[in-house]
């Protein structure tokens, strides 16, 4: 019964930290969500003058609330890189805003993240989900008129 008093608080407590971390990250999705890649084969991009295959966009990923120093930055592109992973991107595109710009006393930066997928060797589940990200459009189109 003792146990019960401390497992459940630890886990309450869990379950917020874990809450509170996506808190600071928003989706915008633009194109289809692929099978996961792995995070550790996303390629970083900083400007569409570094691809040079062809590709699209995924979505737009903004990580907010970053103090501006070189860990917490680094901690944040991982994430970025995970969370691309998990929609199917290749390579993210990365840039900044950083509230010093705009005369913040206490800075905070916003890490701005395109996820891309290449697509010259789509695999037959990429374009499966291409194909069905194609029919959800015309279906909402139709709905909406």
């Amino acid at each position: 019964m003792k146990l019960k008093w401390i497992v459940m608080p630890a886990l309450l407590l869990l379950a917020g930290c874990a809450t509170l971390d996506q808190g600071n990250i928003d989706w915008i999705a633009i194109g289809p969500e692929f099978p996961p890649t792995k995070a550790k084969d996303i390629q970083l991009i900083s400007g569409r003058e570094d691809v040079t295959r062809p590709y699209g966009n995924l979505g737009l990923l903004r990580i907010k609330n970053l103090r501006p120093q070189r860990d917490s930055l680094l901690m944040g592109v991982e994430k970025g890189k995970k969370f691309a992973a998990s929609k199917g991107a290749d390579a993210i595109q990365i840039g900044q805003y950083n509230s010093a710009e705009d005369g913040d006393t206490d800075p905070r930066v916003t890490l701005i993240i395109y996820a891309i997928k290449y697509v010259d060797h789509l695999t037959e589940q990429d374009e499966k989900a291409i194909e069905n990200f194609k029919a959800i459009g015309i279906l909402n189109e139709r709905l909406g008129s």
